[in-house]
């Protein structure tokens, strides 16, 4: 199968390498010059839960050759817009794409530009860390679930899933991918957002009776949404399951990871996409408005501190004084 990766970063890298190991044709489409050129030079090292790897692949900073079977698309939910453009032109005429990024709204935005036949959902509950230009490791080997996002089983569908598979990755079918989507956006909700915002981890975040308290109001405001929009969850008991997972997980979460970068966060993709769809259902999430404002201040002074550390302001206060802002 020819397969493109666009985002090859942590979790992108580390799905492209192991296909291609596996024996696939894999080329990578990833924005941060450095890897590229790393992978380029180097090929492209994975390590981690499914063992260590150096893979040559060809890989770009835009896109390289059209006629890929399929994409996987795995950037950040704030360039959903301009993957898609990518996509379409790398994807062949019969190809499909997969897209498996944080939040809501990524598939719809993927059927927007190629057609709502061309686009599957996904979700997948690895983990995985940039260690540096081209170089990623898969931290957990969690579930990987795909589907056509009107339910039906494909030949297209299977065999994807038996790529997956054969790269290592434990894949299965759901006959209503959608849900999946949404529930690992509710357990995302519940607990990056805390954790990028105090810079603690899950169990961490269960342990302290104040801020485990303040999980349980999130959770209730998600559930709250989820139950409005009749999404029948694949879990039946998710406020149990994700007390579960927050306590004995101490993983760092990929927005904990963007914040202590200076990146900007794919907040708006969750809790922020909550209060977007809660707004439209008239429902009062104020926990959650609480969490987004707090965070967006947090990833504002991480940028400002890792990009901007000499920031003068006395010089701003002056401009301010003098009517100028």
């Amino acid at each position: 199968m020819k397969i493109t990766v666009v985002g090859a970063g942590a979790m992108g890298g580390s799905y492209g390498a192991l296909l291609a190991v596996a024996g696939h044709e894999v080329q990578l489409i990833d924005a941060w010059q450095a890897h590229v050129e790393a992978i380029d030079r180097e090929g492209l090292r994975v390590d981690g839960a499914l063992g260590e790897h150096r893979v040559r692949l060809p890989a770009s900073t835009g896109p390289i050759a059209a006629g890929a079977d399929m994409v996987i698309v795995f950037v950040d939910a704030n360039n959903s817009a301009a993957a898609a453009e990518t996509v379409a032109r790398v994807l062949a005429p019969d190809g499909f794409a997969i897209t498996f990024q944080n939040g809501i709204g990524n598939v719809e935005r993927l059927q927007a530009a190629l057609g709502k036949a061309r686009v599957l959902g996904g979700s997948s509950m690895c983990s995985a860390a940039s260690r540096g230009p081209g170089h990623v490791a898969l931290t957990h080997l969690g579930r990987t679930t795909i589907g056509e996002t009107d339910g039906a089983v494909r030949p297209r569908t299977e065999a994807l899933a038996a790529a997956l598979n054969g790269a290592g990755f434990e894949t299965e079918l759901a006959p209503d991918i959608m849900a999946v989507v949404w529930e690992k956006f509710a357990l995302n909700c519940c607990i990056n957002a805390i954790a990028a915002s105090t810079g603690l981890r899950g169990g961490e975040i269960t342990r302290l009776p104040e801020l485990d308290a303040f999980q349980d109001r999130i959770i209730d405001e998600v559930m709250a949404v989820t139950h409005a929009k009749g999404i029948r969850l694949p879990t039946p008991d998710l406020p149990a399951k994700i007390k579960a997972h927050s306590r004995r997980k101490f993983n760092k979460p990929s927005m904990l990871q963007h914040v202590e970068a200076g990146r900007r966060t794919e907040i708006d993709a969750l809790n922020g996409a909550l209060l977007r769809e809660a707004a439209a259902l008239g429902i009062e999430v104020p926990c959650n408005e609480a969490l987004v404002a707090l965070l967006k201040g947090r990833e504002l002074h991480q940028m400002r501190a890792i990009h901007e550390p000499d920031l003068d302001y006395a010089a701003w206060e002056a401009r301010i004084a003098r009517g100028e802002e």
